[in-house]
């Protein structure tokens, strides 16, 4: 049996608190919540969306494209969060939802850090989380690792940059139109 070395060892267990971060804000924060998606509540996302666009560098951004359908923004928002935990869990696709997870973070932090301390540094945080799973990838302890040894596909950094980018892209784009 192979021993890990103590940086794989640190990989792995920063790879699943990432992704007990994200399962937790997806489950717990939106899922469970009765009151994200909900209009007649406080904890109603639309409002989060307000809030946020209130001093944001990117109001516009989120008045044509989140703001139009504060719903389905909040139900993609939910899928991605539970997504990119149970990848990162799984080490699945771990730089393909580490380059949609900064993408994510990174509109959060445009949108939030100006509201105080706690926001621009979790998302700061987790973008560099982030950058460090889109360089290095998943090692030990990860599907890709299984998949790895059958083909170098997971060690192809563009590939799996470029398809979440795509995704991501997709995804703002169809938001966009829809609010039209």
């Amino acid at each position: 049996m192979r021993r890990i070395n103590q940086n794989n060892f640190w990989t792995v267990v920063l790879r699943l608190i990432t992704a007990s971060i994200w399962i937790n804000a997806g489950v717990f924060g939106k899922l469970l919540n009765s009151g994200f998606l909900n209009p007649n509540s406080n904890a109603y996302v639309g409002f989060t969306i307000l809030y946020f666009s209130q001093g944001s560098p990117i109001r516009g951004f989120l008045y044509a494209v989140a703001f139009p359908h504060p719903i389905l923004t909040g139900i993609l928002v939910m899928i991605g969060e539970i997504s990119f935990g149970i990848l990162l869990f799984l080490g699945l696709g771990v730089r393909l939802a580490s380059t949609a997870a900064f993408y994510t973070n990174l509109i959060y932090f445009l949108s939030a850090a100006w509201t105080g301390a706690e926001e621009y540094g979790i998302n700061l945080l987790m973008m560099t989380i982030d950058l460090y799973f889109i360089i290095y990838g998943s090692n030990y302890f990860s599907i890709d690792s299984i998949i790895r040894k059958k083909t170098s596909i997971m060690d192809n950094k563009k590939i799996w940059i470029t398809v979440a980018t795509l995704i991501y892209l997709g995804v703002i784009f169809f938001l966009y139109i829809k609010g039209l």
